[in-house]
C-alpha cells in the first residue's frame, strides 16, 4: 500500500509529465481532481464509469489510473480485474492503479488490492495529498 504524505509537495523538483486516467462517476469530484492538477505537467482524461474506463484504457496509453470503486454500469473492482486480465493477455506490464473510495474499512482495502490495485486512498482527499500521490508515481517512472 502506498503511503501519502500530508506535507505540501515540493514545487522545486519538476515532476515528470504523466497521463492519468481518472475513472470517477461524480462530476463534482471530476471537477475537483482536474482543478487539483491544473498547474502541473500532468494530463488527466476522464471516464464516467468502469466500462468507459476499461475502453479508454485499452485504446489509450496511461501512466497511472485512479479508479473510484463504487460506480454505475461497471464498478471499480470489475474494471480493475478486467484491465489486469487484458494486460496479461496483451503481455503488458501492469499500469499502476490507485483505488479511490469513501469507505475506509480494512476489508475494502483488501478487496481493492485483491482486484489488482497498487494502492488504496480514501475520500475526501486534499489537493496536497492528491498531488503527492501522483508525484510519487511520476518519480517512480523516471
Amino acid at each position: 500500500m502506498l503511503s501519502i504524505s500530508s506535507n505540501r509537495p515540493s514545487e522545486k523538483a519538476a515532476p515528470r509529465a504523466l497521463r492519468v486516467l481518472l475513472v470517477e462517476d461524480s462530476p463534482d469530484n471530476q471537477f475537483l481532481f482536474r482543478a487539483f492538477i491544473k498547474k502541473t505537467p500532468w494530463e488527466m482524461e476522464l471516464a464516467e464509469n468502469g466500462a468507459i474506463g476499461v475502453e479508454k484504457f485499452q485504446t489509450g496509453h496511461y501512466d497511472l489510473v485512479i479508479m473510484d470503486m463504487q460506480m454505475p454500469v461497471m464498478d471499480g473492482y470489475t474494471a480493475m480485474r478486467t484491465i489486469r486480465q487484458w494486460e496479461r493477455e496483451q503481455g503488458r506490464a501492469p499500469t499502476p492503479i490507485v483505488a479511490l473510495t469513501a469507505n475506509s474499512l480494512q476489508e475494502m482495502a483488501e478487496k481493492s488490492l485483491a482486484a489488482g490495485c497498487n494502492a488504496y486512498v480514501t475520500k475526501p482527499i486534499s489537493r496536497d495529498q492528491f498531488v503527492s500521490l501522483i508525484r510519487q508515481y511520476a518519480e517512480r517512472a523516471r
